[in-house]
């Protein structure tokens, strides 16, 4: 999804005109420990130098590489976090560099002039990536398999006006090229008309989930679709369309294709049928509809992340204006939701405990917030990692006009303990400096951990079985021991604040010791044997 994060210089250049920065270098602290950091905020650079002509684009899964690409500077290189050095630069005068996406091997996928698709595998070896359709011959990578042996994308026309394009699954050979098929199009868009175009957007690292975005016939009213390959298979035969519920009211008729003036005989027969249609639509779609251009895939959580849009009418001036709203959709839980209370926030990766870090567009590119849904709280990402490592973040980072600290758009790694991002350099605004940071666990695991627990006891409630059931104490660390001391068993409470207590012990008396450790917060229970 890595081709959809493309941001327009002159978007960010015009955003970046009030900010007030700092002109201090950042400085490392190699000798400070920070809690839950392995490697504090680190500059990237190139040849020596702080490479300031690219934006972040993404980490590879294990965090080992990191790119970054902007084709209006014909820029691009790759910065490998374990040798602390670039290792692959490409600087073509006068051409345009997209580096889409590197394996944890070193495998390189770029695209240059926005037609030719280069993969170079990480034993040196450079294939071409060619359409096999004369009629959608330019070749867009938007997702890639952790292996790299599998890579989906778009086939489009050379016109780029022409918005059609047709999505696909290429796969690597045994000769080291790759073999692209046509994936599956739903023959109808999400309101029962004939869809304007389908696009596949992500690739989950095991090569098996396709997400895409369809569109119908005026490019609104879009959906997800997801494609699913069987493992030992090739490509998906079928698709499905994640987090509709969400959008549509699925128990209502669907309207069907607009209704076009040229099919009626006269005027007001087509007003009539065309106000019936419109009437439909508004009972069968939900506010706010999907955005159809601002939609992501966190590879560490496997959550689609998107904005949502509503269009409100401005009484004074008459101007319509869009306002825009965050949500996803978590494909394991098969669950999701639109954040409607948090305005002008494009959802843009998650955290390892259900949380989102969001964007402040109407600020910047580089205003991100963390939000969690589940304790309805906003805070500034910035500050959040500060309070939750101790990083002295506004020591490396720029702050606003408004002193608040600015952090540019993130990227996670799978394993999710590697942060990358790119934000205006200290000292120009209108360059761009890479950073990265890389933690012990993944970014959230601790959270809900290290954020204080109620202030009362509350009662252990135990099944018959042993399952405790603490919606409260989550994610917390817990310890069962015996009443003599003996330890029976450690683990963590469950997001849903479940823990499995050995049936073997509960005939006797059971000592619980629940801790945060971060917080120093912690409860004990004493838990009486069950009667026969």
């Amino acid at each position: 999804m890595q081709a959809t994060r493309l941001l327009h210089q002159q978007v960010i250049c015009a955003l970046l005109c009030g900010f007030l920065l700092t002109t201090s270098a950042l400085s490392l602290s190699g000798q400070t420990a920070y809690k839950g950091v392995k490697t504090p905020p680190q500059d990237m650079t190139v040849d020596g130098s702080i490479e300031t002509k690219a934006y972040v684009r993404g980490v590879s899964p294990s965090g080992r590489y990191i790119w970054a690409a902007y084709y209006y500077n014909q820029a691009a290189y790759v910065y490998d976090t374990e040798l602390k050095k670039c290792i692959w630069q490409k600087s073509d005068a006068g051409s345009e560099i997209d580096l889409k996406y590197v394996s944890d091997e070193g495998d390189i996928v770029y695209q240059k002039d926005r037609t030719t698709t280069f993969f170079i595998s990480h034993s040196g070896q450079e294939i071409a990536i060619t359409s096999p359709d004369s009629n959608y011959p330019v070749i867009e990578i938007t997702g890639v398999s952790q292996r790299a042996d599998r890579l989906v994308g778009n086939m489009k026309p050379q016109d780029p006006l022409q918005r059609d394009v047709r999505p696909f699954v290429a796969n690597r050979t045994a000769q080291g090229d790759f073999a692209i098929t046509p994936l599956p199009i739903p023959a109808e868009d999400a309101l029962g008309g004939k869809p304007e175009g389908t696009s596949v957007l992500a690739l989950s690292p095991d090569g098996m989930t396709l997400i895409g975005r369809q569109v119908n016939s005026d490019s609104y009213y879009p959906r997800l679709i997801q494609w699913t390959i069987p493992e030992g298979e090739l490509v998906s035969t079928g698709y499905t369309f994640p987090g509709e519920s969400l959008f549509f009211n699925l128990d209502k008729k669907k309207p069907g294709a607009q209704p076009k003036s040229e099919d009626y005989s006269d005027e007001q027969e087509w007003e009539r049928a065309y106000d019936a249609w419109e009437k439909a639509v508004l009972t069968y779609c939900k506010k706010p509809m999907l955005d159809p251009t601002r939609c992501y895939y966190s590879p560490s959580t496997q959550r689609i992340l998107f904005a949502t849009r509503q269009l409100v009418l401005d009484q004074e001036s008459g101007a319509i204006d869009q306002v825009l709203m965050p949500g996803y959709w978590d494909l394991r839980e098969q669950r999701g939701e639109v954040l409607t209370k948090y305005e002008g926030y494009t959802a843009t990766e998650a955290l390892d405990d259900g949380s989102l870090l969001c964007i402040e567009e109407e600020k910047s590119f580089y205003h991100c917030y963390r939000i969690d849904p589940k304790r309805d709280t906003k805070e500034n990402f910035a500050l959040w990692i500060k309070q939750h490592t101790g990083i002295p973040m506004e020591d490396f980072y720029s702050s606003d006009d408004h002193g608040e600290l600015i952090l540019g758009w993130p990227s996670i790694s799978q394993d999710g303990k590697t942060l990358a991002l790119f934000g205006p350099d200290l000292s120009n605004p209108y360059l761009f400096r890479g950073t990265y940071i890389q933690f012990t666990d993944p970014l959230g695991s601790h959270t809900a951990v290290q954020a204080p627990l109620p202030a009362q006891p509350h009662q252990l409630r135990v099944s018959s079985e042993g399952l405790l059931e603490m919606p409260e104490m989550a994610h917390n660390q817990i310890t069962v021991y015996s009443a003599q001391g003996e330890l029976i068993a450690i683990g963590v409470i469950s997001p849903s604040g479940h823990y499995q207590i050995p049936q073997s012990s509960l005939r006797s008396i059971l000592l619980i010791h629940i801790v945060s450790p971060l917080m120093g917060a912690s409860y004990s229970y004493r838990l009486l044997p069950r009667a026969n």
